[in-house]
């Protein structure tokens, strides 16, 4: 149960200096370099890092909150006074933790929220520091400290979230995305997820099956060869930090792009290897790459190059799966051997 705890104490505590700090942030300053992360409520993995790795991941401010509980002066945060749309995300692992719909000025001097972005934004704990009881909160993802719940909030909920803003960004509702996304088979999306996973600039990597024309496809119905479609992916990167040059350069370093219907023990046009195109400059490069290997082999080049129509993401259980089963027969004898091959052949655009 919430406990109740009074702005009168609040107020007597930090209004002193809160006068002398308050600061009025721009719009445009606080969205500084944040236009480009993924509001992504799907993950299935917490963040765990050690504290050196929390150290160079997060600047000192965002240190200081979220690892080591602090709190930040009140009115000083860049964020306090932005009233964009938009979703505030945790610093530490990019969770999503409130609308720019719940938030509401308190006069507290902290940026306040009436309600959470969705069920896992949040774990509510205890806070007995400074003679006090309070509902401490955490982001539900990274365990980082982001400030406190109390029960003197606005309807509907009648709760106020006290955020320290320096635990935040801010990601505005129509910011404009550098995010592309590439879309390729390469035999089973097991291996070829863990792979682009360890290019710079991709952000995120989805198993799931294109290539046919059946609705609604599944592990199942794609690996027992009762549709069209095949294991394929889609890499989500930054073209400001790798090329669609390059990717299609570690596309074609992960296959042996001779064999008609299969890679490695996987036999079957289900791991038929593909390169779809959005338009024609991606067709253009993807032709190029063939016209540039196509003398290291004896065989013809039996990789498909087709127009991306529709894909379909695989089941959840299938999303990063190598990096959680790294003991699984499969990927010890497949999946991790192929990525390291693949890897060393691409050095230089590895994270």
């Amino acid at each position: 149960m919430i406990r109740f705890i009074s702005t009168i104490c609040v107020i007597i505590t930090f209004s002193a200096c809160a006068q002398q700090n308050k600061k009025v942030a721009s719009a445009a300053a606080s969205k500084m370099d944040y236009e480009n992360i993924t509001i992504d409520t799907t993950w299935t993995e917490k963040v765990v890092k050690s504290d050196a790795e929390w150290k160079k991941s997060l600047t000192p401010k965002q240190y200081y909150i979220l690892r080591e509980h602090g709190t930040e002066r009140p009115f000083s945060s860049e964020l306090y006074e932005v009233k964009e749309e938009g979703t505030y995300v945790c610093a530490g692992c990019k969770n999503p933790l409130f609308s720019s719909f719940a938030k509401f000025n308190s006069g507290s001097g902290w940026p306040s929220y009436f309600q959470p972005y969705y069920r896992r934004s949040l774990n509510v704990g205890t806070d007995n520091s400074y003679g006090m009881v309070r509902d401490a909160l955490t982001c539900k993802r990274c365990d980082g400290h982001l400030g406190h719940v109390f029960n003197d909030g606005p309807k509907p909920t009648g709760l106020r979230y006290c955020i320290d803003g320096d635990g935040l960004l801010f990601v505005p509702k129509n910011a404009k995305k550098t995010t592309a996304v590439a879309t390729f088979a390469g035999g089973c999306f097991w291996c070829t997820e863990t792979i682009f996973e360890s290019i710079k600039g991709v952000s995120e990597v989805i198993s799931g099956y294109s290539g046919g024309k059946e609705k609604n496809p599944t592990y199942e119905s794609v690996g027992g060869g009762r549709t069209s479609h095949a294991e394929a992916f889609q890499v989500y990167y930054d073209p400001k930090v790798i090329s669609y040059e390059d990717l299609v350069r570690v596309f074609f370093a992960s296959i042996d792009p001779t064999i008609v219907n299969g890679q490695g023990p996987d036999r079957g046009a289900q791991y038929r290897t593909i390169a779809f195109y959005s338009n024609d400059a991606e067709k253009a490069i993807i032709e190029d790459k063939i016209a540039e290997i196509t003398p290291e082999y004896s065989k013809p080049i039996a990789t498909q190059v087709v127009p991306f129509e529709k894909f379909w993401e695989a089941e959840e259980y299938h999303q990063d799966f190598v990096k959680r089963n790294p003991n699984q027969g499969y990927v010890k004898a497949e999946s991790i051997p192929r990525r390291e091959r693949t890897l060393a052949k691409v050095k230089d655009l590895v994270k």
